[in-house]
């Protein structure tokens, strides 16, 4: 594969936005953060170094559908616009564009897959173990540098969803929200009404990661430590964030078991 092609591409494909837009910043750096995450997540479960080019060029690109849904509809959230996985999927691979990066079609439809199903609730079932492993790769690699994304925006006075983060230590949290956090589960997407409850699913993403690398790899850029460390001002948060604190560490003291098994 062929890194400084698929680099200069997607560098180009971006040029065609507002890059005074700050989610257009936002969204080429993370992608280009998340392509180095996963090819450490690959070194982690020891994939070949094709297999490992592979996973990068998922981190790349899995991303892609998000410049044009910020274009067209202002807007990061998928249900008052448009389903971004789908969107960079259709745009690479029915428009053809993925030819842009890669002149070998041989793994198009894993590549596929993989954009296409990492912002699912669930990942369907009846995938194979090769497709469960990339796909895996690519939600764990973007979970990950989105606890950083949170943690720069709200250290930051302005913010890609133009909130008013200091509301965050008033708000509530939904009890469908902390039902589903309690079971060490992530938020559903339509259960989220306040800013608060979207802090929550952010935080619930840590149960879900697939591979103990990847938690490992968290822990060890301690960006979910500094959202965990976020207090609230209204009692009944707190106390749901307490009990986030405490699912975490439950986590954490469980694959330190696991590893010295």
């Amino acid at each position: 594969m062929n890194r400084n092609r698929v680099i200069r591409c997607f560098a180009a494909y971006v040029r065609d936005f507002d890059r005074s837009d700050a989610g257009i910043v936002l969204k080429y750096q993370h992608s280009i953060r998340v392509s180095r995450i996963i090819e450490k997540l690959a070194h982690g479960i020891s994939l070949s170094d094709a297999d490992t080019d592979l996973a990068w060029c998922i981190g790349v690109l899995h991303d892609i559908g998000r410049f044009e849904q910020l274009r067209e509809y202002h807007t990061f959230i998928d249900y008052r616009s448009v389903d971004h996985a789908r969107y960079g999927a259709h745009y690479l691979f029915d428009e053809g564009h993925i030819r842009d990066f890669l002149s070998d079609a041989s793994e198009d439809s894993l590549i596929r897959l993989a954009v296409e199903q990492h912002n699912v609730f669930r990942l369907p079932d009846g995938l194979t173990p090769r497709q469960k492993q990339f796909c895996q790769l690519i939600r764990d690699a973007d979970k990950i540098d989105i606890f950083r994304v949170y943690v720069t925006q709200l250290a930051g006075t302005n913010n890609i969803w133009h909130t008013d983060l200091s509301r965050l230590k008033t708000q509530s949290v939904s009890e469908s929200v902390m039902a589903q956090a309690r079971r060490m589960r992530t938020i559903r997407t339509e259960d989220k009404k306040t800013r608060m409850d979207f802090y929550v699913g952010v935080l619930c993403l840590y149960f879900e990661l697939a591979y103990p690398v990847s938690r490992q790899l968290a822990d060890e850029q301690g960006y979910y430590d500094t959202l965990l460390q976020f207090h609230s001002q209204n009692q009944q948060t707190e106390a749901g964030l307490d009990e986030i604190r405490h699912l975490a560490e439950l986590v954490r003291k469980q694959q330190d078991r696991d590893v010295f098994k």
